[in-house]
């Protein structure tokens, strides 16, 4: 086995289009920024999408 076929990623797939692509619940909005989230608006909590979620675990991580 050569290095080149073992680290060699798969294509992604390709993005839904047409209606299927608005498929799913309404998701919730980001608590910081308003934009949507991977949540279901059905989820408790204060909900962050994965841009804010990353920016507040390096906050708290360095806050010591």
């Amino acid at each position: 086995m050569d290095d080149a076929s073992y680290c060699a990623t798969p294509a992604p797939a390709p993005a839904p289009v047409g209606p299927e692509a608005d498929a799913g619940p309404p998701f919730a909005e980001c608590v910081l920024c308003r934009e949507p989230t991977e949540y279901p608006e059905s989820v408790k909590g204060a909900t962050l999408c994965p841009v804010c979620a990353w920016q507040e675990a390096g906050r708290s991580a360095c806050s010591g």
